[in-house]
Formats: structure tokens, sequence, C-alpha cells
């Protein structure tokens, strides 16, 4: 999986299953009220959402000390 520096570094749309559960709640939060897409079952029921790069990314730049300080001490861990 990639972790989140990554993925922005990517420029592509995002997947909710792609964003750690740590960062889930701040995402979410971030992201109420904006459009997004949603990748659907054969019977239409929603099976993930996908969310625009341009949010992503603002959300990114907003908690990115935080992001790379977590990722950091993943990678020592």
């Amino acid at each position: 999986m990639k972790n989140l520096k990554e993925i922005y570094n990517s420029k592509c749309d995002i997947k909710d299953s792609q964003i750690p559960q740590k960062w889930k709640i701040s995402f979410k939060n971030f992201m109420i009220g904006s459009a997004c897409m949603a990748e659907t079952n054969e019977d239409g029921s929603v099976k993930e959402y996908i969310y625009f790069y341009c949010d992503f990314r603002i959300w990114y730049n907003q908690n990115k000390l935080a992001i790379e300080r977590d990722i950091k001490i993943d990678q020592i861990i």
C-alpha cells in the first residue's frame, strides 16, 4: 500500500481504501460537503468512494507536517 506522500506525488484521484485508517476521520471531516465520485456494483450500490486529487492535495498540504512525520516514524519502526 502506498503512503500518503506517494499518493500525493502520483497526482491521481484517491480511493477511500487508500487512505490510512488513522487519517480517515480527518480527511472525511475535510470532505464534508465536497463532491466525489463513486465506484458502483452492478446493482447500483456504492462499492467505494473516489475523491478528486485537487481536494486531496488541499487536505494533504494542510496536514503535511503531521503526515510526513508519521511516515518517517513508520519507516523507523
